[in-house]
Parts: C-alpha cells; structure tokens; sequence
C-alpha cells in the first residue's frame, strides 16, 4: 500500500541531496536485526516524512499529530516522492520516520524475499533491514497492489486472474507509475511469473487521475491501483486475481531510525497502529483523493474521533 514509485537512480540522488539541503510490547522485531545501537531513552524531536501520494502523507500527519500531542517537536517532510528516495533520506537521517508497508518493505531490502503470509513478510522484515532502522507493531490495516481492468476489458478477454493476460498479453496496453513497469509487483514481475508481454507501456501517474482517464478512455487497458482507493468500486473495475503472489500482504507498518525510538514515541505509533482498519483507511483516502479535503485536516479529524491512550 505499494506503493510503490521509482524513480530512476540519478534522479533519485538529486532528489535526496535536494532534500538533505532543506533541511509493541512483545514484539518479536523489536530487538531484532541489526538495529543499529540501543534506542533512547527521550526523543524531543523527530522529522517525519511521506511519499508522494494521499495515504502516504495522510498517515504521516496522522503519526505527526499524534507526536506533537506527546509535546515532542515535529518537521515534516511530506511528499518527498517515490520509494527510492525516502528510503534514501531515512538512511541519510534527512528524516526520521515515515509510515510504510511490509511486503513492499521487505522486497526493498530483500530482493528474494519468499514470505508471503502476513506474519512471515513482517517477522522477516528486521533482519533484512540496515543498520539504524527499525519496524514498530504492524496494523491490521492494509493496502494492497492491484493489477486492474475495465469490466469491458475483462469481459471481451475473460480475465478473471493476471495468468489469463499471458495470452492476449500482446494486444494490450499496460500504462502506470513508472515504477510500475519495473517491479516486481508490476509490469516486471507480470513477465518474469506469468510470462506476460504486453504490446506497449505508458508512464502515466502511481494509481493517480492520469491512470484511471486512460484505463476508463481505453488508452491503456491494464494499469495498477491500490486496495484502499475508491475509484475500483466506484468504476466498476475488475481487480485480476493474483495467484502467484507478486503482491505481497502489505499492512501498515512505521519504519523509524532506532536514534529516534524512545519508548514514548514507540508506544504513542503503535497506539495509532491499533486503531487503523483498512475500511477506514479508505475513507481517509477518499476523502483527500475525492473530497480534496486536506491530508492534515483529515489527520487531525481521525485523531478526534480515535483518542489515544
């Protein structure tokens, strides 16, 4: 929840150096891995960052919002931009923390990963992690990668999963984030699995409006959405089955510098991490992506009506 850009690895360097100028209990993963030294006692500040889309950055006003009401200090560098990049910044200690997701964490790191059951992905993901980072309690929310069609399209061709494009493959247009041609939970791994080759690509947006206009105007004919965004129900679209598994489970999860995981921080995150449910997850997405209401606003609304311990 996938999410799940790229961006090529020159842009990806410019854009990080850009940004350096600027500026549970019980949990088998807590001590995990090699985090990087022992976490601190006291935190007085954090910088929390996001992606470059709606969920991203509404969850990371959300885990802001709930910090700043603990009395520690927040800068927020939202909208930094595809995965690459962030995980560069997080690294670099341009920033500090950021709300991220378990399957697509754990092929970041381990580009071999085989897990691909809840529980597996997320108990994996520590030890594949770097030095200095480290994966607080995983949500029961979760945002999963989509391969999506027109009820046309699948209906013409009788697509039901990603395997019944194999055939038609070649008729059809795939269109996209530019990181959606690349991954493995994309065009990439559509090919390497399923043995799908398709007659084009476009680079169009990551689940955004240029994506749907193409799909819904027959430009493209196979794209990527996201689980939690209301434009699949509300166009009718048909999501292919995945049987496979290209797409990993991927549940809410804060990826933070150990430095900055005092046991406050630690226990407020995971707090948030409770209340989340992936209906409505959705709701927040929609709002912003359909109600252009503001990812701040919705935060600081989802935290009144979520009070945390």
């Amino acid at each position: 929840m996938f999410r799940r850009t790229f961006i090529r690895s020159a842009i990806a360097a410019s854009a990080v150096f850009a940004l350096a100028a600027c500026g549970g209990g019980g949990d088998p993963l807590s001590s995990g891995g090699d985090a990087g030294g022992a976490a601190p006692d006291k935190v007085d500040s954090i910088t929390v960052g996001s992606a470059n889309f709606a969920e991203s950055q509404v969850l990371a006003e959300i885990y802001a919002q709930a910090l700043e009401a603990k009395g520690i200090k927040v800068t927020k560098k939202l909208n930094i931009g595809a995965r690459e990049v962030y995980m560069a910044a997080i690294q670099d200690k341009s920033i500090d923390l950021l709300p991220e997701y378990t399957g697509a964490t754990l092929v970041y790191f381990k580009k071999d990963a085989t897990e691909n059951e809840a529980e597996a992905v997320y108990k994996a993901i520590q030890p594949a992690l770097p030095k200095g980072l480290e994966v607080l309690d995983k949500s029961p929310a979760a945002d999963e990668d989509a391969i999506v069609v027109t009820k046309a399209t699948a209906d013409k061709y009788s697509l039901k999963s990603i395997a019944d494009l194999k055939p038609v493959g070649k008729e059809l247009v795939a269109g996209g984030g530019p990181e959606f041609k690349t991954r493995k939970a994309g065009v990439a791994g559509m090919k390497d699995v399923y043995g799908i080759e398709f007659k084009e690509f476009k680079s169009l947006d990551p689940g955004g409006p240029l994506s749907l206009k193409a799909l819904l105007d027959n430009t493209v004919q196979v794209t990527q959405f996201f689980t939690t965004q209301s434009v699949i129900k509300d166009n009718n679209l048909v999501v292919l089955e995945d049987p496979e598994h290209i797409h990993l489970p991927n549940n809410i999860v804060p990826l933070i510098r150990t430095d900055h995981k005092s046991p406050d921080v630690a226990s407020t995150l995971n707090a948030v991490q409770a209340k989340l449910t992936t209906e409505g997850l959705t709701d927040l997405v929609k709002r912003i992506d359909v109600g252009k209401e503001s990812a701040d606003a919705v935060a600081k609304d989802w935290l009144s009506k979520n009070p945390l311990a």
